[in-house]
């Protein structure tokens, strides 16, 4: 059997699906909270991050405060 370069035989498929479950996330519309910190870090550093609980309380009001942007 070959091993990824982790040592373990399982470490792609378990990335592949989260990869894979983050795309659905993305499709839907469910926001991604470590790509935002991932983000923040890389183009923004130093400026202060939300927490998990901002950031999603921020994602939904900027979600639901568009009057017409809805398809129901």
């Amino acid at each position: 059997m070959i091993q990824p370069a982790s040592g373990t035989p399982h470490a792609a498929p378990r990335s592949l699906v989260a990869s894979a479950a983050a795309f659905v996330r993305r499709i839907i519309g469910v926001p991604d909270y470590a790509i935002y910190r991932s983000h923040m870090e890389s183009c923004h550093p130093g400026e202060p991050v939300m927490t998990e609980r901002e950031f999603a309380n921020e994602r939904l009001a900027a979600r639901y405060s568009r009057p017409g942007q809805r398809c129901c």
